[in-house]
């Protein structure tokens, strides 16, 4: 320990030395700094695996039993669960292994092996899709059966059954008696699917689906030959999205022929202004097949150029809408036509001019409504009598999700569905309500935002639904007990609360810094970890709190002086957060260089965790680095209005440094700002326009809003207007609406303001912001013979991926906060300029 901080104080004093010098010093020391995370607990808390990481190598996997502390290290797998209370499953892409937690023992079984568990009967069911393997195992290790040349499985977890096809053999095994039944089909089928009382399967090729229907109650196979639609073809390519609804629908995607053999030149591309530029990308259509009646229920549309479709239910209700009708593409997720389908294409709807994100419209079969988003509220269609209302009172507010200042038009969350009735669950960005579509009364299930708590529910996987069709809106069952994460934007205190609906009863659990509540028998555990507070679990049970693990226990007093201050601030534009971390060994009597990190909500997004310190970041910055070196670091929660970046980030900017500095003793003289992508858009701003920074770095920047809203992004191939005018940019405007604008909002238009020397750097295959972005900033400082360096690196694209790269980027900004903030001597590459 004595050594280690012995460390620590060597990179205060070598001051002198080349940093290359320093490297394998700071290297020894950050190494020992990890996060730790709970990988698995037993279902009586008895027992529980933690993973310890770092970015030097560190991996490891440890096994704690809980009320006695004995740790032991566990060989590394990728997954652990506990299948009892002293039975532990750990897979890697070797083996499964068994190992009795009681005992000591283990149990191998070698194979890269994915799992089902089987709890009913105490079996696991082994699947190699390399091997084509089944294999069962009972909880001890013994293999029960196993099957070879698997072309499909699926677990029926209610019948404890696999269902499987083998060759041209469709099987059926009891997991509880182990008997099997054995089906001889006429070709192999690489599709399988179940219901409760049959059992389908089908081979596909281009032209024809053949298609099996086992009757599980009557063991009747029978056999049909689907002929694809005129103009299309099938694929099985896309097994994933074939389905049978209701016994007797089949959905089934395909592929348009003129698409799939279209002749074009790839060496030319054709774009047209009254098109979408997406119009000739290959894209699936899907038809619904009849199976009882042979024929087809909704056939694919071959005026739709580029088809979506979206299952609302689990039923045959279905929206389509052609997104080639998106012509000029300035929005993500466009204003069109719908076409409500009902009962599988028996009746439609036309639904003008809706959005088409999915969490903005649900459908209501049995009242017949069409719950829609729009201008940030929730409204109501009733479909028979084509009336429209808002379904909250105007004094109800806060609907729509804030990011990109609402120009997404978002709601706050996805609508989540209850279970059994007709009645829909929203969020207005603090608390839930229940509305119910029968009588359309309202229900305020959580009251945060008084308290500025965030309220939000806790969703498994299992309450989403399974098809690759339908919208992703989970459903909830009243019946049970709901969980709810509570957050508190001021103070960012988190905790849990749980919800008995039939009582109407709340209970709120201690308030902390916990991520994760993970239940067990008895009571459950809580995860915690936050900026500068290592990981911590904490356990529940009988009333009572208590910690039974701490993370770096003895490493975290290395930095136990640095401390953080949350503080608001308030401007013409609203009021806001921001954080300030105060360095290791801090000293209020003396004064401290400040580096303000921007990017958006900065210190939400890297105050709520906790990040050990290295040297080898993808974006050329970690705050722990610079407050083990000295610094004081500040992340500010900027403020914009729509069509006035940079005045309202410049002003909340100040502010929050404003502020800063009636809290902490920072030198004013040696203030410096960082920031990547749209942070380095704001660095950019904030160089231009500011006179607090001596000097500022700007990574893959956004320079000209004028040049960059008329080119195509190389990332989705979208026209950049799109995110200059509706995403994080704001304009709201197009460019040829307010020019005069976009310049005032780009930074490269003011560049003759610039006083500070200024570290541009960027990666040339960037495919997000092109490297032509951060290469006119540099070249108009150049023009204007302004003090500048460009860091370009050859094969990095928006994030710095290659190791050494890594080094070398986060190297180089500390060599120029250093000479900059520190008045350090120049490293050479820096004294080019400098000098």
């Amino acid at each position: 320990m004595k050594a280690i901080k012995l460390y620590l104080i060597g990179i205060f004093l070598i001051s002198t030395l080349h940093f290359s010098q320093n490297i394998d010093s700071l290297d020894s020391v950050y190494q020992q700094y990890y996060t730790t995370s709970l990988s698995a607990s037993s279902p009586t808390g008895q027992h529980i695996v933690l993973n310890h990481s770092n970015a030097y190598g560190k991996n490891d996997d440890e096994l704690i039993t809980v009320n006695t502390g004995s740790k032991k290290v566990l060989e590394k797998h990728t997954q652990y669960h506990f299948l009892n209370a002293h039975l532990l499953l750990m897979r890697n892409d070797k083996h499964i292994r068994i190992l009795n937690i009681k005992t000591g023992q283990s149990k191998d079984i070698t194979g890269n092996f994915t799992f089902d568990i089987s709890n009913v009967s105490e079996k696991l069911l082994l699947h190699s899709a390399n091997a084509r393997e089944l294999v069962s195992v009972s909880y001890d290790g013994t293999e029960l059966w196993r099957e070879d040349k698997i072309n499909a499985y699926h677990f029926d977890h209610k019948n404890n059954r696999v269902v499987y096809t083998s060759g041209t053999t469709l099987g059926i095994r009891d997991l509880n008696n182990y008997q099997v039944k054995t089906f001889k089909l006429e070709s192999e089928c690489h599709w399988l699917a179940n219901s409760e009382n049959n059992i389908f399967c089908a081979n596909i090729t281009r032209s024809q689906i053949e298609f099996y229907k086992l009757d599980v109650l009557s063991n009747q196979l029978s056999r049909q030959v689907i002929d694809s639609p005129s103009a299309f073809e099938f694929t099985a390519n896309l097994k994933g999205y074939l389905e049978v609804r209701e016994e007797t629908h089949f959905i089934v995607p395909v592929y348009l022929k003129s698409k799939l053999y279209s002749k074009t030149n790839p060496e030319l591309q054709i774009s047209y202004s009254n098109r979408n530029n997406n119009e000739n990308i290959l894209k699936h259509y899907m038809g619904i097949y009849n199976l009882s009646n042979q024929t087809w229920d909704y056939a694919p549309d071959t005026t739709l150029k580029l088809p979506v479709y979206k299952f609302l239910n689990e039923k045959g209700d279905f929206m389509v809408f052609d997104e080639s009708q998106n012509i000029v593409e300035e929005q993500q997720y466009p204003v069109l036509d719908l076409k409500l389908m009902l009962d599988y294409g028996k009746s439609s709807y036309l639904l003008p001019k809706k959005r088409t994100n999915d969490g903005n419209y649900l459908w209501d079969r049995d009242t017949e409504q069409f719950i829609y988003f729009d201008f940030k509220r929730w409204r109501c269609h009733h479909l028979r009598k084509g009336e429209d209302h808002e379904l909250f009172p105007l004094e109800i507010h806060g609907w729509e999700n804030l990011k990109n200042s609402g120009l997404q038009y978002f709601p706050s969350e996805l609508p989540i569905k209850i279970k059994g009735t007709s009645s829909i669950m929203l969020h207005n960005q603090f608390d839930y309500y229940i509305v119910n579509l029968n009588t359309h009364q309202i229900k305020k299930i959580t009251a945060g935002e008084d308290k500025n708590i965030k309220y939000k529910v806790q969703i498994s996987k299992d309450q989403y639904p399974v098809s690759s069709w339908n919208i992703k809106f989970a459903m909830l069952d009243l019946e049970k007990e709901l969980t709810f994460n509570l957050f508190n934007e001021v103070t960012y205190d988190s905790g849990f609360a749980t919800y008995e609906y039939q009582k109407n009863k709340m209970t709120s659990y201690r308030q902390g810094h916990y991520k994760e509540m993970r239940p067990y028998r008895n009571g459950f555990f809580l995860t915690s970890h936050f900026a500068l507070e290592p990981f911590k679990l904490t356990k529940f049970e009988r009333g009572k709190y208590s910690v039974v693990y701490e993370s770096m226990k003895a490493e975290k007093k290395h930095f136990a002086k640095s401390r953080y201050q949350i503080y608001q601030y308030k401007t013409q534009y609203g009021i806001s957060n921001a954080a300030l971390l105060f360095p290791v060994n801090y000293d209020p009597k003396k004064k401290y260089p400040l580096i303000v990190n921007i990017y958006e909500n900065k210190s939400q997004d890297d105050l709520l965790y906790f990040w050990p310190p290295y040297l080898r970041t993808t974006f050329g910055f970690h705050y722990m680095h610079y407050l083990m070196n000295g610094y004081m670091v500040l992340l500010p929660d900027l403020q914009y209005e729509i069509g006035n970046v940079k005045n309202s980030v410049i002003t909340s900017l100040e502010k929050s440094i404003d502020i800063a500095k009636t809290i902490a003793p920072i030198d004013d003289k040696n203030i410096g700002v960082v920031g990547l992508s749209f942070g380095g858009y704001e660095t950019g701003l904030a160089l231009t326009n500011s006179s607090y920074f001596k000097t500022g770095v700007a990574g893959v920047m956004v320079s000209d809003l004028v040049s960059f809203s008329l080119t195509n992004s190389e990332f989705d191939g979208m026209p950049n207007y799109r995110r200059t005018e509706n995403q994080q940019l704001r304009m709201n405007r197009n460019l040829f609406e307010d020019v005069g604008n976009y310049r005032d909002n780009s930074p490269i238009y003011h560049l003759k303001n610039i006083n500070t020397p200024v570290l541009i750097w960027t990666g040339v295959k960037d495919k997000n912001i092109s490297h032509l972005q951060s290469q006119m900033f540099f070249l108009g400082m150049k023009r204007l013979q302004k003090k500048a360096v460009f860091l370009e690196y050859n094969n990095e694209t928006h994030n710095v991926l290659l190791p050494s790269n890594q080094l070398d980027l986060n190297l180089k900004i500390w060599q120029w906060f250093d000479h900059y903030l520190k008045n350090k001597p120049p490293a050479d590459w820096i004294g080019l300029m400098a000098n």
